[in-house]
């Protein structure tokens, strides 16, 4: 018996009063059943060409339970203006050329986004009639259009693999997943996010860390300032500053205050402990006070931190 005669047997049964009026499933053309991990493989292995040889296998196959739909025609027209835009923008571009696009390179990169919306309209044509058509069969298919947008070719091959388990078994369940596609989606997302938000997390701390250390200061750089107001000399040592030793102004992260002489002004410097966080361990940061027209002007530098450690004001 041919599948014309089954059609017709099947229509006529549809016809008789008191059969269900719906689908047998051996009825179905079968969908392409490899598995989408396969798909996402060969994609791989081939360099993207069977990336762009399966979408025309699901449409083809679409076409068998809607003649109607149009998602072939639509992929065509993407994968030909996807080739003639290659010829109006450059395979290569020097480095550092910063010219803008010329109109021919527009023109291009324009008809790749019209091209991208036949892409993204015939997917979505696709899961429109498989949803229409499955219904005769009383069977739902749920296709997510936020996964499909994303996920396209291997979400929709996710969903005719399920079918075609259901259409050798009649088993539903486990339903077609889409978590898996965005697991697999949040994976790089996790991985790039935390590659560049760890680093600035870190680079954070420590200049809080910095920062710290600066409004510990701020008491000893008034004492410093008057001891100079005092003796109308710069403090050479934590004595001549009125302050006591080093070691009484430590803490969890630094091992004390000292006061040294310089050049025409005078520096108070600490270092960081081994409490410190290891990028600060043994750092020096050193606050220094300088006259400048009259006034006496304290800034922050360091030898050995690096700069994007310091707060602004060190910088």
């Amino acid at each position: 018996m041919d599948r014309n005669d089954m059609m017709s047997r099947q229509a006529d049964r549809h016809a008789e009063p008191g059969l269900p009026e719906f689908a047998d499933r051996a009825y179905l053309p079968p969908p392409p059943s490899l598995h989408w991990g396969w798909v996402f493989l060969l994609s791989i292995l081939t360099l993207g060409i069977f990336a762009i040889v399966w979408p025309f296998i699901q449409a083809n196959w679409v076409r068998k339970i809607d003649p109607r739909s149009n998602a072939s025609l639509m992929l065509w027209l993407w994968l030909g203006g996807i080739i003639v835009s290659f010829f109006f923008i450059p395979a290569w571009t020097p480095a550092g050329d910063m010219s803008p696009p010329t109109s021919r390179e527009r023109f291009g990169w324009l008809l790749q986004l019209a091209t991208s919306v036949l892409f993204y309209g015939a997917y979505f044509a696709m899961s429109a009639s498989i949803r229409q058509h499955m219904a005769s069969y009383r069977l739902p298919v749920r296709i997510g259009g936020i996964t499909l947008f994303f996920f396209n070719t291997l979400y929709l091959q996710g969903q005719l693999t399920w079918l075609a388990r259901w259409q050798q078994t009649g088993q539903t369940q486990p339903k077609a997943s889409k978590v898996v596609f965005w697991v697999l989606l949040g994976i790089p997302f996790i991985a790039v996010v935390g590659a560049v938000a760890l680093p600035l997390y870190q680079t954070y701390v420590l200049r809080v860390h910095v920062t710290q250390a600066l409004v510990q200061a701020e008491p000893l750089k008034q004492q410093v300032l008057d001891s100079i107001d005092r003796n109308r000399a710069w403090p050479k040592n934590n004595a001549q500053a009125g302050l006591k030793e080093a070691e009484a102004y430590a803490s969890n992260d630094l091992i004390g205050f000292a006061v040294l002489a310089i050049d025409e002004g005078t520096a108070l410097e600490t270092m960081f402990g081994e409490n410190a966080p290891e990028r600060l361990r043994g750092k020096r940061l050193t606050l220094v006070a300088e006259g400048h027209d009259g006034a006496i002007v304290w800034t922050c530098q360091s030898p050995d931190i690096p700069l994007p450690f310091l707060p602004e004001q060190c910088q």
